[in-house]
């Protein structure tokens, strides 16, 4: 069955966020992105707007993306790309069939707030890490303001139904702890956004 609100969002994602690239998201992916290097896994790689930033260098790329019109975007920009040694998965983030620390690196951008559990997301994603891997991150979190934590509480419910299941109250950062990382996170605000999906974390969770 073809569902609707999938393809629309596919459709619209890169003309939504076009503000918001410009302003800051694009500064961010690139000051993250860039460096890495070695073995390197995306989680929830969309319409593949994180391609441009990655490093020809990289010794391998894999791209996880399970919904069937994003990856029919993600596919065109990796055949159109420059870089080598880029596989495409259409698994989910928790039932990813990779070996266990095999990884160097996993990129998770705006991605979090709308895994199914992200408790078992996150128990995953440390188990392909190697030890000293990191969890590099990109995500909008849960608010610290009384008010706007409210705010995110009262529209949380028609924004997941329409926006592929995104929470605007997952304390991201306190789950990461909870899940054994040693994190080393910044927030920041996502300028140009609304004001419920401003908070954010960007930085590296390591697994220890």
């Amino acid at each position: 069955m073809l569902d609707i609100r999938a393809l629309l969002q596919a459709a619209v994602y890169d003309y939504a966020m076009r503000k918001v690239e410009k302003l800051c998201l694009a500064d961010w992916r690139a000051e993250l992105l860039t460096p890495l290097r070695g073995e390197i896994l995306e989680i929830g790689s969309g319409t593949g707007i994180n391609l441009q930033y990655y490093s020809p260098e990289c010794r391998s790329l894999t791209l996880s993306e399970p919904d069937s019109h994003m990856r029919r975007k993600l596919n065109k920009r990796v055949s159109n790309g420059y870089l080598s040694q880029v596989k495409i998965l259409a698994s989910h983030a928790e039932q990813l069939d990779l070996p266990d620390a095999s990884l160097d690196h996993i990129v998770s951008t705006l991605v979090l707030c709308s895994v199914t559990c992200i408790e078992t997301t996150l128990a995953k994603l440390q188990g392909l890490l190697r030890p000293g891997g990191s969890l590099v991150l990109l995500e909008h979190v849960r608010a610290d303001e009384e008010g706007l934590l409210r705010t995110q509480q009262r529209l949380e419910p028609a924004w997941k139904w329409c926006a592929g299941n995104c929470h605007l109250t997952r304390p991201t950062e306190q789950l990461l702890r909870q899940a054994g990382f040693d994190t080393k996170l910044q927030k920041v605000k996502m300028r140009g956004a609304p004001s419920f999906v401003r908070p954010m974390i960007k930085g590296v969770a390591f697994r220890t």
